[in-house]
């Protein structure tokens, strides 16, 4: 498991069930993504529970990136050199190294 991932799922899920528990349910539905019944599960879980369903080999969440974001954000990364390997690499900077042990 990486640790990058473990703390991004863990991060998610902690902001999350303070959203909901602060008040601000209809803001983790609208920004994090949440159905009503992730909220109703969420409010629920210790820490402990947390952690373990962090640990998965995967993102707990999906993250909506909007085409048309996407669309500047290639446009706008490396304006100088406008390679599509230069844009790639900038790209891949989000994406964890499967083969690497942080």
């Amino acid at each position: 498991m990486d640790d990058n991932l473990y703390n991004l799922n863990l991060d998610y899920l902690i902001t999350a069930k303070e959203l909901i528990l602060s008040g601000n349910e209809q803001k983790a539905l609208f920004c994090l993504g949440l159905t009503p019944e992730a909220t109703t599960h969420i409010r629920s879980m210790s820490i402990k529970q947390f952690k373990q369903l962090a640990r998965s080999d995967y993102l707990k969440f999906a993250p909506r990136f909007n085409p048309n974001q996407w669309e500047e954000f290639l446009q706008s990364v490396n304006a100088d050199d406008g390679s599509a390997e230069s844009r790639a690499s900038e790209l891949l900077m989000f994406l964890p190294c499967p083969n690497s042990k942080s």
